[in-house]
C-alpha cells in the first residue's frame, strides 16, 4: 500500500496478503458473533430469572446492561493490549475466561454475583470482537479484508434472529441457568476454534511497547488521526440510526400499528435477513465495484429510506399502512450490510499500524453510541412513527453529509 492510499482511505484491489496464515472464518464468526448471541439468547428468560433468584426487575435488566457495557470496555481495554502482547494467546485466554464466566452465571446464587459475572463475560467477549477484527487486518489487505468483513457481518447479524429462537428452545427444556450453561459450551467451542484455526498473526517484531503510557499514546495517536477517525465517525452515525431502530421498533410497531409480538418477530427477522443478505452481496461485489462505492450505495440507500419513513410519518402518521415502514426499514437495515463491512475495512486499513487499538476504538465507540441512543425513542414517545423516523433520519442524513465531506479531495492530505 502506498502512503497516498493509506491517507485517503482507499483500499485498492491487488494488495498481497500478509505472510501470516489467515484466520479461520469459523473462528472469526464465533468471536464476532458471540456478543449479539449472548445478549439475545436469554432475554426471554429475564422474567424467570427475576422470580427464581429472586431479585428485582431492575437487577434482572442490569444483567443485560452489564454485558453490553462489558462489550464496550473489553474492546477498548484488550484491543490495545493485543498490539503489545499478540493476538492468539489473548484470544485463547479470553475464550477460556468466557466459558468460566458463563459457568459462574449459571450457578450464581444472587443478582449481584450474576451482574458481576455478566460484566466479566462481556469484557472478554468484547476483547474477542476487537482481536478478531485485528487478525483480519493483520492477514488481509484491501478489498479482500472488506470481503471478509462482509461475510462476518452477514453471519453475525443473523445472531439477533437465531439467538431468541435458540434461547426459547433451551428454555422449553430447561431454565435460565441452562442458557448460561449453553454459553459455557459456546466458550469451549470458541477456544477449540481459535486453537485450531487462528495462528499468531502479529509477529514479535511488529508488536508495540507494552505499558499504560504507551497504550494511551497509541489511543491518542489514532484518536487524533482524521484519516482514521472519519471512518469511525461515519460508523458511529450509522450505528446511531441503526440502534434507534433496534431500541424503538418493537414499541412503535406494537403501539402505533397494533402488531402482535409474534408478528413483530417476523418483521424484525426479515429486516435482519435483509442485512445479512446485503453482507453476502457486498462480499460478491466488492472485488468488482470496490468498498468505497459500495459504502456510498449503503449510506445513500439507508438515508433515502429513512427520509421516506419520515415523510410517511409527517404526511399522515395515523394512516400509514404497516407495509410502508416495514419495507422502508428493510432498506435502511439492508443498507447497513454495505456500510458496515466497507467502513470497518477502511478504518482498519487507516489504523493498520496499531490494528488492535483501531479495532478497539471503532468497536468500543460504536457500542457506546448504541448504548446512548437506544433509549432515545422512548424519551421522545412510542405512540406514533414520527419520533423514531425523525431520529433515524437525523443520524443517516448526518452520515451522508459526513460521507460527502470525506469523499471530497483534500490536497493537504
Amino acid at each position: 500500500m502506498t502512503a497516498a492510499q493509506q491517507t485517503d482511505g482507499t483500499l485498492g484491489k491487488a494488495h498481497p496478503a500478509a505472510p501470516a496464515r489467515a484466520p479461520s472464518l469459523v473462528a472469526l464468526i464465533l468471536l464476532l458473533g458471540v456478543g449479539p448471541f449472548a445478549t439475545d439468547a436469554y432475554i426471554a428468560a429475564l422474567p424467570e430469572l427475576q422470580r427464581s433468584l429472586p431479585t428485582s426487575a431492575a437487577v434482572a435488566q442490569l444483567t443485560l446492561t452489564a454485558f453490553i457495557v462489558g462489550l464496550a470496555v473489553g474492546q477498548l481495554l484488550l484491543g490495545p493490549l493485543s498490539d503489545a502482547w499478540g493476538r492468539r494467546r489473548m484470544l485463547l485466554v479470553g475464550c477460556a475466561l468466557f466459558a468460566v464466566a458463563s459457568v459462574v452465571c449459571a450457578v450464581a446464587p444472587n443478582g449481584p454475583v450474576l451482574v458481576a459475572a455478566r460484566l466479566a463475560q462481556g469484557i472478554v467477549a468484547g476483547g474477542g470482537v476487537a482481536l478478531g477484527r485485528a487478525t483480519v487486518t493483520d492477514t488481509h489487505r484491501g478489498d479482500r479484508a472488506a470481503a471478509t468483513f462482509g461475510l462476518i457481518t452477514s453471519v453475525t447479524f443473523l445472531g439477533p434472529v437465531v439467538a431468541p429462537a435458540v434461547g426459547g428452545l433451551i428454555l422449553a427444556h430447561g431454565t435460565w441457568r441452562t442458557v448460561f450453561a449453553a454459553l459455557a459450551g459456546l466458550g469451549v467451542a470458541m477456544f477449540v476454534a481459535v486453537f485450531l484455526g487462528i495462528a499468531e498473526t502479529l509477529p514479535a517484531h511488529r508488536r508495540q511497547p507494552a505499558g499504560l503510557r504507551q497504550t494511551g499514546a497509541r489511543l491518542a495517536d489514532l484518536a487524533g488521526d482524521w484519516s482514521f477517525m472519519r471512518h469511525v465517525a461515519l460508523v458511529g452515525l450509522a450505528v446511531g440510526g441503526f440502534f434507534v431502530y433496534i431500541g424503538g421498533s418493537s414499541f412503535v410497531f406494537q403501539s402505533a400499528f397494533a402488531v402482535s409480538p409474534s408478528r413483530y418477530t417476523i418483521i424484525f427477522a426479515t429486516n435482519a435477513a435483509a442485512m445479512a443478505g446485503a453482507g453476502l452481496l457486498f462480499r460478491m461485489l466488492v472485488f468488482r465495484v470496490g468498498a468505497l462505492r459500495l459504502r456510498t450505495v449503503g449510506v445513500t440507500a439507508s438515508t433515502l429510506a429513512a427520509l421516506g419513513l419520515l415523510a410517511a410519518a409527517l404526511v399522515d402518521p395515523a394512516r400509514v399502512p404497516l407495509a410502508v415502514p416495514w419495507a422502508l426499514l428493510c432498506v435502511v437495515v439492508g443498507g447497513m450490510g454495505f456500510t458496515m463491512p466497507a467502513t470497518t475495512a477502511l478504518a482498519q486499513e487507516a489504523g493498520r499500524r496499531s490494528a488492535g487499538t483501531a479495532a478497539a476504538l471503532q468497536g468500543g465507540l460504536s457500542f457506546l453510541v448504541g448504548a446512548l441512543v437506544t433509549p432515545l425513542t422512548g424519551l421522545l414517545g412510542y405512540d406514533t412513527l414520527l419520533p423514531m423516523a425523525a431520529s433515524m433520519a437525523f443520524f443517516f442524513v448526518a452520515a451522508s453529509v459526513l460521507l460527502w465531506a470525506i469523499s471530497r479531495p483534500h490536497p493537504s492530505t
